[in-house]
């Protein structure tokens, strides 16, 4: 059977409408609060990979969508991962953990409280990546997702946290909560795509970058410290009220079991 480039495993518990809605979803029939996309994948010292772990296992969101693709490498032929080349797509495979096999994948997680929708994301390669990034926006707009926070790490500039923003106005709303825009430069990988491409739908975007010290040995090594400054950051700026205090630096955001390709 011919494998799909993109294939999507919508869960039973998420009950998909003829239009691409979902009934469990619908904000503006429901009367609750907006619902906020947060979107992180691993990166510079595994920072947004770390959060967005750290939020999933300590809201116990329900697994709602996930996102299977041919474009998704076990292995990497580039360090870091997120350094997409046309020449070196990778070579696939599968996760063997615990004795269950699984796929690399994008997961999309419901939060009823707070209002929620976490995505755990997945580099693809270069011929994917943009691909990837459309179909992972095409799922929030139909969750009704019109603002969105984007979860990384940054190694040059001032400050323990600095944002970008998809429009000036944001920017200033995050200067008066005391964050400003410390980095400038690329920001490679699935996460900047999708804040990237956000903008061009009309999605209000906000990247928050924690800040860390780049290891040239292995760029994603993980730096927890920098990943807990910009989960304080987002608690604060969402009114969040998120509780810290079980953050095991021993444990989150464990890299995952992919090889970087020699």
């Amino acid at each position: 059977m011919k494998f799909a480039k993109l294939r999507r495993h919508v869960h039973p518990r998420s009950k998909c409408t003829p239009d691409g809605t979902y009934d469990d979803v619908r904000l503006e029939e429901s009367g609750m609060t907006e619902l906020v996309g947060v979107v992180a994948s691993r990166g510079m010292r595994s920072v947004g990979i770390i959060a967005i772990d750290y939020l999933i296992r300590k809201l116990q969101p329900r697994l709602i969508d996930e996102l299977y693709s041919a474009y998704f490498p076990i292995i990497y032929e580039t360090q870091p991962s997120y350094a997409a080349h046309p020449d070196h797509p990778g070579a696939p495979g599968v996760l063997v953990e615990k004795r269950r096999v699984t796929l690399p994948r994008i997961e999309f997680y419901l939060s009823d409280s707070p209002r929620l929708l976490l995505t755990r994301g997945y580099h693809a390669n270069f011929q994917g990546q943009h691909e990837v990034a459309e179909q992972v926006l095409d799922i929030l707009e139909k969750h009704g997702v019109k603002r969105l926070f984007v979860l990384a790490g940054y190694g040059v500039g001032e400050g323990e946290v600095c944002c970008a923003a998809t429009d000036l106005e944001l920017v200033e709303e995050l200067k008066k909560q005391g964050i400003g825009t410390g980095y400038e430069g690329p920001f490679m990988g699935f996460s900047g795509l999708v804040l990237g491409l956000a903008k061009l739908r009309g999605i209000k975007g906000v990247c928050l970058f924690g800040r860390s010290q780049p290891s040239i040995e292995d760029p994603e090594y993980p730096d927890h410290q920098a990943a807990r400054k910009v989960l304080e950051t987002l608690s604060r700026v969402l009114d969040l009220n998120l509780d810290l205090a079980g953050f095991d630096e021993k444990e989150a955001g464990q890299p995952e079991p992919t090889a970087i390709g020699s």
